[in-house]
């Protein structure tokens, strides 16, 4: 699922953004800390030392000559729980990033989809102020999310910087 996520990922920022001042990486093998260091990111991030997180996939967004934001992205093989959004939850608190997304061949488990549709408990996906997580369906024969499987509703992927 790794490089079809990465494919449609760079796809997407390089239409938001341009080719130039983004780029996407599959970081499910190493801690978010290391990433960034080994690109030599790591003082574009100051607290970056603490990013003892390991992300499926990250995006980089240049937004000046020397800052960048992160857009997170993590993948499931099975639908996506409360427990997989807890964890993409502790990953966007450190981390931070512009955009956080979890997909899903199968999309959100029923418990919640009722959870973030009838009961509008959309603040369990609320990482900083005005920055929630994006759950999704991961559409494998199209190669990108299914637009209209995006939880909450009507919630755009990523702002721009």
């Amino acid at each position: 699922m790794y490089p079809g996520v990465v494919a449609w990922l760079r796809e997407a920022l390089a239409a938001e953004y341009g080719a130039k001042r983004s780029s996407v990486h599959d970081t499910h093998r190493v801690a978010l800390w290391r990433f960034l260091e080994q690109e030599n990111l790591a003082d574009a991030f100051p607290d970056s030392q603490t990013y003892e997180i390991q992300v499926d996939v990250t995006g980089l967004v240049r937004v000046g000559r020397n800052h960048w934001s992160l857009v997170l992205v993590e993948c499931k093989l099975r639908e996506i729980t409360l427990r997989d959004i807890s964890q993409l939850l502790g990953y966007s608190r450190v981390a931070q990033p512009q955009a956080a997304l979890i997909v899903s061949p199968d999309g959100a488990s029923e418990r919640m989809q009722t959870l973030l549709t009838q009961f509008q408990r959309t603040d369990v996906l609320e990482y900083a102020s005005g920055r929630k997580i994006v759950v999704a369906t991961w559409d494998a024969t199209r190669g990108q999310i299914d637009y209209a499987s995006v939880l909450p509703r009507g919630e755009h992927l990523w702002k721009k910087v």
